[in-house]
């Protein structure tokens, strides 16, 4: 009797144990659970609790429950929150450079991106995020996609058809200065307002990927959608510096890979669906496909945006990663 008393106390003690040090980490982001992102964090979440035995549980909370995604950001910087998942554009109301991924017709395409945002060209900017802000990213990458414009009764196929028009920006600098530069209104609205200023008229149009436009269903309150693929979107996913360090350094390793697998997966399904997305918006009839862009036109108009925000970003940041993508293309 001594024995079994013994032995449930050592179990009940090492179980105490496993519970003091299990940590629970609170990842808010914007995303609805029925997006291919929504989906995949709540996966990453559940990997992290099996690959750490159950010591760090992450409780997600999408939608912006917990605020809207700048908000989210800088809760992570405060320690409110341990980790989000943010746009480059949304980061750079902290550093600013975090946009210069966003800059209008700046990659050739996504291979070229996603090696240079994770390349040392890129290394400056994410100490600032971390030595300036407390804030460390656990995976640079999370492809959104390629941006494109929808209107309601004006065809885009060349700059001067945006003259005019009042076009929704997320509040973000480099979207204000390029719609300017293409003759547009910038502007700004909350993301999870978009839809209802669309469908009021407070707005004319918005860009964003192919995925959010379909998913959001902007289409249906907008007559064109033209694939002017103007910007890429590339969103993160972070953590408060302090809550990383609490983890065992073996959790850290799981948080990461876990991280990394939930990225390239993203990037996988996000490429695959974007095709059959723009099917369905054309099969719904809401919206008619503008594929004859002038793109070249819309390239030209934008390149005083780059320049217009090196003030903004810091000359160095701007040279040192241009001059990586063009390495890069060189090799």
């Amino acid at each position: 009797m001594l024995k079994r008393i013994a032995a449930a106390a050592l179990i009940a003690g090492s179980f105490m144990a496993g519970a003091a040090h299990a940590q629970t980490l609170r990842f808010g982001h914007a995303n609805t659970t029925s997006e291919i992102a929504g989906e995949l964090f709540a996966e990453f979440a559940d990997r992290v609790n099996k690959g750490t035995k159950g010591a760090v549980t992450i409780r997600v909370f999408p939608a912006e429950q917990l605020g809207k995604e700048i908000d989210l950001f800088k809760q992570v910087k405060e320690g409110a929150l341990d980790i989000s998942a943010p746009s480059m554009a949304a980061a750079s109301s902290l550093v600013p450079a975090l946009e210069i991924p966003s800059a209008p017709f700046l990659w050739k395409d996504w291979a070229e991106a996603e090696a240079i945002i994770r390349s040392e060209a890129f290394d400056p900017i994410f100490d600032e995020l971390r030595d300036k802000h407390n804030i460390v990213p656990v995976s640079r990458i999370w492809y959104w996609g390629w941006r494109n414009m929808t209107t309601l009764d004006r065809a885009l196929r060349k700059p001067e058809d945006v003259q005019g028009l009042k076009i929704r920006v997320p509040e973000s600098p480099v979207w204000v200065e390029m719609i300017k530069a293409f003759g547009g209104a910038p502007t700004p609205v909350p993301f999870g307002e978009v839809y209802t200023a669309l469908q009021q008229k407070t707005v004319d149009g918005q860009e964003n990927p192919i995925p959010t436009i379909f998913s959001r269903k902007f289409y249906e309150v907008q007559g064109y959608v033209a694939m002017t693929k103007h910007m890429l979107q590339n969103n993160m996913i972070v953590i408060n510096k302090d809550s990383l360090a609490k983890l065992k350094p073996e959790h850290r390793e799981v948080l990461f890979a876990e991280a990394a697998r939930a990225s390239a997966m993203n990037t996988y399904l996000q490429q695959k669906r974007e095709a059959s997305m723009l099917e369905d918006i054309r099969k719904s009839g809401r919206s008619k496909i503008i594929e004859d862009v002038d793109r070249d036109a819309f390239a030209a108009k934008a390149k005083v945006v780059t320049t217009a925000m090196e003030g903004r970003w810091g000359k160095p940041h701007v040279e040192r990663v241009l001059a990586a993508i063009d390495a890069q293309r060189k090799r």
